[in-house]
C-alpha cells in the first residue's frame, strides 16, 4: 500500500533554488511557478482566460508603470507566483520584482489557489492592489490595504459596476466591457 501524499517527505525549495533551476532549463516547458516552497501546476489558458488578459494588457497600454503580462514576482523567499497582469514601478535586469501596485489574477478554474494562498501571499509582499477576476460569476473582486496577514478590504464589482483606476494613466473599467462578450457561465 503506498503512503498518503500528506504523509510523503516533501523538499520546499527556496527562490534561489528554483531560479537557478530555471537558469539551467530544467523547468523549459513545465507549466508550473513556486508557492510556498512548492512547484504548483499552473492551469491551461482557455478562450475565455485570454480573452480577459488580452482586454487587460489593452486597458492597462497607458498605464505610468511597467506592464508585466504572465511574469514572476519574487513575493516571499519561497513564492514566485506569475500573475496574468502586474504593474510594477520599475523594470529590473538582475532580478524579478518583489510588489507590484496592482495584481491581477483570472479565475475561470483557479479559485481555490487565487481567492486563498495568494490573496495572502501578495499581501504579505505589499502589493498595493489585487484583482480577481472571477469570470464564472462575472465579477472582479478587488482587494486592498495589504498587510502581513491578508488584504484590510475586498469589495465585489459585478456587471455594471466601475472599477477604480488601479494607478496613474489608467482609466476606470467597466466590468460588463471587461466580461462581456464571454458566453454565459
Amino acid at each position: 500500500m503506498v503512503a498518503p501524499a500528506a504523509t510523503l517527505p516533501i523538499h520546499r525549495l527556496d527562490l534561489d533554488t528554483y531560479n537557478r533551476m530555471v537558469a539551467s532549463g530544467a523547468l523549459d516547458g513545465q507549466p508550473v511557478e513556486l508557492l510556498e516552497g512548492l512547484l504548483v501546476d499552473v492551469s491551461p489558458h482557455g478562450p475565455e482566460h485570454a480573452h480577459v488578459i488580452t482586454r487587460l494588457t489593452r486597458h492597462f497600454s497607458g498605464a505610468h508603470a511597467w506592464l508585466r503580462v504572465q511574469l514572476p514576482l519574487e513575493v516571499t523567499p519561497d513564492s514566485a507566483p506569475e500573475p496574468d497582469l502586474a504593474l510594477v514601478e520599475e523594470d529590473l535586469s538582475d532580478r524579478h520584482p518583489r510588489s507590484a501596485l496592482l495584481v491581477v489574477e483570472v479565475a475561470v478554474s483557479s479559485h481555490a489557489i487565487d481567492r486563498d494562498l495568494k490573496t495572502t501571499l501578495y499581501a504579505r509582499a505589499g502589493v498595493a492592489t489585487y484583482w480577481l477576476v472571477d469570470v464564472p460569476a462575472r465579477a472582479v473582486l478587488v482587494y486592498s490595504d495589504p498587510t502581513a496577514e491578508g488584504y484590510r478590504t475586498r469589495v465585489e464589482h459585478g456587471i455594471g459596476a466601475l472599477l477604480p483606476a488601479p494607478v496613474a494613466g489608467v482609466p476606470e473599467l467597466d466590468v460588463s466591457e471587461l466580461l462581456g462578450g464571454l458566453p454565459a457561465g
